[in-house]
């Protein structure tokens, strides 16, 4: 059982997943190739976050292959709570801790596909 921060910060990185989800939808039919780089929102959980992150659409399904795994601005990671998992220079994959496996798999906008 995820103490109250740990589930409060999983359900704001579940928020921003949902934001990304409507942008992939929106700028996939416009994009060239499935290696340009779109603007995606930071699924951080710090407050007030609205750092954009350019990911490939390979990328970001990459990253969803996994409903506990995040992508964040590389330093956004919060240790405590998620673990590093992937790492480059434009941003970091993190993996939430087991105690919250359940909250971001229940949020998943994907869960039902």
């Amino acid at each position: 059982m995820p103490d109250e921060r740990a589930a409060r910060l999983a359900m704001n990185e579940a928020r921003f997943r949902e934001i990304n989800e409507r942008v992939e939808r929106d700028l996939e039919t416009i994009v060239d190739t499935e290696d340009e780089l779109l603007p995606f929102v930071c699924e951080c959980g710090r407050r007030g976050c609205t750092d954009a992150i350019g990911l490939s659409v390979t990328e970001y399904e990459s990253v969803r292959t996994d409903a506990t795994r995040f992508v964040l601005v590389p330093g956004h990671e919060i240790r405590d709570v998620e673990d590093v998992v992937e790492r480059n220079d434009r941003y970091v994959v993190v993996r939430k801790h087991p105690e919250t496996w359940e909250i971001v798999e229940q949020a998943d906008p994907r869960r039902s596909q």
